[in-house]
């Protein structure tokens, strides 16, 4: 193992975005109207400024409130009715997003170590379970950590204050794992190592909290541990 990750016990995932692929829900958007990429993009962008502004109005609502309220916000701003079928059908893709092709070969090659597995998801408890069970992929975490129990969203630092807790582990002992860069900062700024996942190749968030190490794809991540 690597000297400069050579404390690391466990790794602790986001969810949306870098294990799972939220463009996915894209395919349940497609039957439904006809700019579906525009669609998803305005929801899901929605679905993380109301999580923010909850946070720092102190007004928390679950996740699946917070997507439910962007789904009407994003139908309302694009003209597109819904039907309640149709608003049930959208909001049910969330629990059956696919995880990106690197992910489940990563976390293989990872648990084969023995490495301690845990997710720390803006999402509730019964969204995750039923995310991990629809993906086959129940068997690969250790721990499923949501915001729920401290009724606030990432970035806010309650919220990796989760991990040490859970894990039994001190912070320096985890590996935070994001491709968002706003989380990814957050919890850098907790103190915890951090893992950017950047697909996107874009530049890093000038938030003062650069990642620890960042790489271009999971399948990368074993190599860096």
């Amino acid at each position: 193992m690597n000297a400069a990750v050579s404390d690391i016990r466990a790794l602790v995932f986001d969810a949306y975005g870098t294990l799972f692929d939220v463009a996915a829900v894209r395919q349940a958007c497609a039957g439904v109207m006809a700019q579906p990429d525009a669609f998803v993009a305005l929801w899901r962008a929605k679905q993380l400024e109301y999580a923010f502004l909850r946070s720092l109005m102190g007004r928390y609502a679950n996740f699946d409130q917070v997507t439910y309220d962007a789904l009407h916000y994003a139908s309302a701003a694009t003209n597109t009715t819904l039907s309640p079928e149709q608003r049930t059908a959208l909001l049910a893709a969330w629990y059956t997003v696919a995880p990106f092709p690197d992910t489940v070969p990563a976390l293989q090659a990872l648990k084969a170590r023995g490495i301690t597995l845990a997710i720390l998801s803006n999402g509730t408890p019964a969204m995750l379970e039923r995310l991990v069970q629809a993906t086959s992929m129940d068997g690969m975490f250790d721990f499923l950590l949501s915001v729920d129990s401290v009724r606030r969203y990432k970035p806010d630092p309650a919220v990796y204050a989760l991990i040490e807790p859970a894990l039994g582990l001190g912070r320096t002992q985890v590996l935070f794992v994001s491709s968002n860069g706003w989380d990814a900062a957050g919890a850098r700024a907790f103190g915890l190592p951090v893992c950017w996942v950047n697909r996107a190749a874009t530049p890093t968030d000038q938030l003062d909290q650069p990642p620890t190490y960042s790489i271009s794809s999971l399948a990368e991540l074993p190599a860096l541990l």
